[in-house]
């Protein structure tokens, strides 16, 4: 009998080299799916940021023009022998009633970090300084505290906003000096502040929140990639000017 007719072929078992090679290169695959898409998340998360941005703004022009068209017929708040001051608090209590979580403030920009974007309503009520509250509204771009005024209406006009993701708004917080100007837009008048300071505090410290003799305040996390402190740029109204079009006729 030939040699060839009694030889028998040896199974490979099923845990042996060839099954581990599979796995390996699975892993292996996984792995780089994984890495892929860490590496990808702040270019998607910002291109996101960026849709919502364009949302909110059609939101906001919308807004703007019922708040003005809503002015023409309320005579309180015609400017009467009131102060500018007074008149501009007028107007911002009016247009706070009608915001709700993730509508639009007002235009925040800051030319020395080339920063301008649309300020969201955060949440009220209880949820409004649990760190959980305005998370899913941060992806869309800074937040208000809720619990604080709007500008015009108190002090501090405190906003939120991520330092390194969802198009990092406040990436360059850290960059502002005393002096360097910022500027918010809303539908009844238009601030100027100034920045006055910059500290970094614990996140479980809302005194920020209620601190008197700012104007405004901005919060982010520090350092970047950190939660571990937040960031707070701390600045005093120069000047408010009551819009033209929120003037009534």
């Amino acid at each position: 009998m030939d040699e060839s007719e009694l030889s028998v072929e040896t199974p490979v078992p099923a845990g042996g080299r060839g099954g581990r090679s599979r796995w390996l290169r699975l892993a292996g695959d996984l792995l780089l799916i994984a890495g892929g898409l860490v590496l990808s998340y702040p270019f998607w998360s910002a291109a996101y940021a960026q849709v919502q941005q364009s949302r909110l703004d059609s939101t906001y022009r919308q807004q703007s023009a019922a708040f003005v068209q809503n002015l023409s017929a309320n005579t309180d708040t015609r400017p009467r022998g009131v102060s500018q001051e007074e008149f501009v608090r007028r107007l911002a209590v009016i247009y706070g009633r009608g915001l709700k979580a993730g509508d639009p403030v007002g235009r925040l920009r800051i030319p020395h970090i080339d920063l301008d974007r649309l300020v969201q309503q955060g949440v009220g009520g209880k949820m409004a300084l649990d760190p959980q509250g305005d998370t899913s509204l941060l992806r869309n771009g800074p937040v208000h505290y809720a619990v604080t005024p709007l500008p015009g209406a108190g002090e501090p006009f405190a906003v939120a906003g991520h330092r390194t993701t969802y198009g990092a708004p406040f990436y360059k917080l850290d960059k502002l000096r005393p002096g360097d100007p910022i500027y918010v837009d809303t539908p009844y008048a238009r601030f100027r502040y100034s920045v006055a300071k910059t500290t970094t505090v614990d996140p479980t410290d809302t005194s920020v929140l209620s601190d008197r003799g700012y104007g405004l305040v901005l919060t982010t996390c520090t350092p970047p990639y950190s939660a571990a402190h937040r960031l707070v740029v701390w600045a005093k109204l120069e000047k408010m000017r009551p819009l033209q079009k929120a003037r009534t006729r």
